[in-house]
């Protein structure tokens, strides 16, 4: 599964308010995001912002990385 395949699938909002409301992602979905914003992948601003607050909340520990 590509990480365009799985952001377009599902929409960065609606996997932005499963991970909050769960307080966990998984390591799959991590890594994914993490390309996405490091290829430059997402056009949207909103979309980096988005993956960019997510990214931070992990580094925080607000978000756990589940296997």
């Amino acid at each position: 599964m590509t990480t365009k395949a799985y952001i377009s699938e599902y929409g960065i909002s609606e996997l932005y308010l499963n991970i909050w409301k769960s307080g966990k992602i998984d390591r799959t979905v991590f890594h994914q995001i993490q390309y996405a914003i490091n290829s430059q992948s997402l056009k949207s601003s909103d979309d980096r912002k988005i993956v960019s607050r997510l990214l931070y909340a992990v580094r925080r520990g607000w978000v756990s990385v589940m296997d």
